[in-house]
């Protein structure tokens, strides 16, 4: 599977398999909650105010730049994503993702579902 941007269709992801139920996700402060290589749908158990959004591991991104929105930018060591999505598309500007990188918490990549599109095939979606 792969994470498209949905106002422009351009490839957010490398290809990603859903994870399976054998592999645990870290929970610890500063760790990758996600392996590398793996999506999983949040159900709101972990990060409740994300539920409904694809969740990645933040090596497995690309073609995202941060906004520039000021508001967003906060953290202790790098972005806690406490104040709405912080992560655009490079081509288009939509705001796509929510970067989840300080020090406190776990590191993942949080993507609004109503902005993206996600393929299983390995063509990239019609976006319209």
């Amino acid at each position: 599977m792969q994470i498209y941007c949905k106002q422009c269709g351009t490839l957010l992801t490398q290809p990603l398999n859903p994870i399976p139920p054998d592999i645990e996700l870290s929970e610890a402060d500063g760790t990758d909650y996600v392996p590398l290589g793996y999506a999983v749908f949040e159900d709101g158990s972990f990060w409740t105010q994300h539920r409904g959004c694809w969740c990645v591991n933040k090596k497995d991104v690309r073609n995202l730049a941060v906004t520039k929105r000021a508001e967003r930018l906060n953290g202790c060591c790098d972005l806690d994503g406490c104040d709405g999505p912080n992560l655009v598309c490079a081509q288009c500007q939509s705001e796509v993702a929510t970067a989840k990188w300080d020090c406190w918490i776990p590191h993942a990549v949080l993507f609004e579902s109503d902005r993206i599109i996600l393929s299983t095939e390995n063509t990239q979606p019609d976006n319209e």
